[in-house]
């Protein structure tokens, strides 16, 4: 069983929504390298049919309490948090989950 951070959203390289400076990876990779990710509006079906290069933009949902959502990954400690797709790790188990 793993922890998941925050999920990273998806950015095809040369958007300009992209911060820069981020390596780039092949997006049929997502899945094995980022498995909670969420998609930019610039990744399309295309981006992954052509195996295009993207960059991986850390996520940060700010502060909030974890709420857990019906997604649970087979190997993640929880089900992933409903704000950030995240599973918040030991840290947040008895200050921010929710009684």
């Amino acid at each position: 069983m793993r922890e998941y951070p925050p999920a990273h959203v998806i950015h095809e390289a040369d958007c300009p929504g992209a911060p820069p400076g981020l390596f780039t990876f092949r997006a049929q990779l997502i899945p094995a390298v980022h498995p909670n990710a969420r998609a930019h509006t610039c990744v399309s079906h295309a981006t992954v049919y052509y195996n295009r290069e993207v960059v991986a933009e850390p996520g940060d949902a700010g502060d909030h309490l974890y709420e857990p959502s019906g997604d649970r990954p087979h190997d993640a400690t929880r089900p992933l948090c409903r704000h950030c797709s995240g599973t918040h790790g030991e840290v947040y188990v008895s200050d921010w989950v929710r009684a």
